[in-house]
C-alpha cells in the first residue's frame, strides 16, 4: 500500500471537520516554509522573542497554559 493509499484510508474514517483540518494542514505542508515568506515584521518580531529566550526573558510553557487556562475560566 502506498503512502497515499494509506492517508485515504485513514481519511476515509474522518468527519467533516476532520478532512478540512486535514487539507489545512496538507495545504500548509506544501507550502513554503513560513520563515522563508514572512514579512521583515515577522522576522523581526521573531528575533527579538529569540532574544529574549536567550536573556531569561521568557515563560515555561506550564505556566503560560496555566495562566491562560484560568484566564479563560475567568471569561466564560
Amino acid at each position: 500500500m502506498t503512502k497515499t493509499e494509506q492517508l485515504k484510508a485513514v481519511a476515509d474514517r474522518l468527519s467533516d471537520e476532520q478532512i478540512d483540518t486535514l487539507l489545512s494542514f496538507a495545504h500548509a505542508m506544501a507550502d513554503a516554509p513560513f520563515y522563508e515568506t514572512a514579512p521583515p515584521e515577522a522576522l523581526a518580531s521573531l528575533d527579538r522573542g529569540l532574544q529574549q529566550l536567550e536573556r531569561g526573558e521568557g515563560v515555561p510553557l506550564e505556566e503560560l497554559s496555566k495562566k491562560l487556562a484560568a484566564a479563560r475560566r475567568s471569561q466564560a
